[in-house]
């Protein structure tokens, strides 16, 4: 009889009913939604996928914030690079303007967006797809550096 009630109660709040993980999985979708359209979100990075050598994870907080006009990337960069200058410029690290801002709701729940950006050194293509529950990947082509992936998550908290 005891060991009833310690299975009964027990269960009671340990996992999360149909109904609360359906609202909060809406309430994710309605952020991630709302993050793309108003051009204000931040992508959180925690594995690299190089064109050459294998994926990496990445213990470090890299990632790509995107603030209206503003463009701030930090993320590392492992690859064959051409005409960069003297002591290899700053990669993939930088702040810029955004050149050009696209969405595409490829499906339901999927979001392509792309996001062209210059540097000094470099023209960068960020092409992000993005889930409606925060997962994200990324893809970056550069006109001087080999293209490299990285996955991660949207930053719901903000």
């Amino acid at each position: 009889m005891m060991m009833a009630a310690v299975l009964v109660f027990g269960s009671c709040g340990v996992s999360e009913s149909r109904a609360d993980r359906q609202a909060r999985e809406a309430r994710e979708a309605q952020t991630v939604r709302d993050n793309i359209n108003n051009h204000k979100f931040t992508v959180n990075v925690n594995t690299m996928m190089p064109m050459r050598g294998p994926s990496k994870f990445l213990s470090d907080n890299y990632g790509v914030t995107v603030d209206g006009d503003k463009f701030v990337s930090f993320l590392p960069y492992f690859g064959q690079a051409t005409n960069l200058p003297y002591g290899g410029g700053s990669g993939l690290n930088f702040e810029a303007e955004v050149g050009a801002y696209s969405v595409q709701e490829t499906r339901p729940g999927v979001f392509d967006v792309n996001i062209h950006v210059s540097t000094p050194e470099d023209t960068f293509l960020y092409l992000f797809r993005i889930y409606d529950n925060g997962n994200a990947s990324l893809q970056v082509q550069s006109r001087n550096r080999d293209q490299i992936s990285f996955s991660g998550a949207m930053d719901l908290s903000k």
